[in-house]
């Protein structure tokens, strides 16, 4: 189904997300969910450990290749951009598909206002 839709982090694992089994659970959520693009929201999300970020990583390269889903970070704070950077650069696997380049996105502008001043 050609739609978009919106996976709030905080609602489903909460503000602070420690586990790969956190990951697991968003890919519940993403295999089930009809829309091909999916927004993942970083909302009220303070921290994420560097195994979820690993596991997230692993998973969101599944999702794009297996689903054919995209999956748009969103909302997330300078700490949680910096993890998935980190762990981004530890991935060594070459890619057939395409060039992975994350993508986040802001729902207000002071949101984004908040995470350029930070950085």
């Amino acid at each position: 189904m050609n739609c978009t839709s919106t996976i709030s982090v905080f609602d489903l694992i909460g503000s602070s997300v420690h586990t790969r089994e956190a990951s697991d659970i968003l890919m519940h959520q993403i295999e089930t969910d009809p829309c091909n693009e999916i927004e993942i929201d970083f909302s009220q999300v303070d921290y994420i450990s560097r195994s979820f970020a690993d596991q997230f990583y692993v998973d969101k390269k599944k999702w794009a290749t297996e689903l054919k889903k995209d999956v748009i970070v969103s909302n997330a704070n300078e700490s949680i951009v910096h993890m998935l950077n980190i762990v981004s650069r530890t991935q060594h696997k070459k890619s057939a598909y395409h060039l992975n380049i994350p993508v986040y996105k802001y729902s207000s502008q002071s949101e984004l206002e908040n995470f350029l001043l930070s950085i």
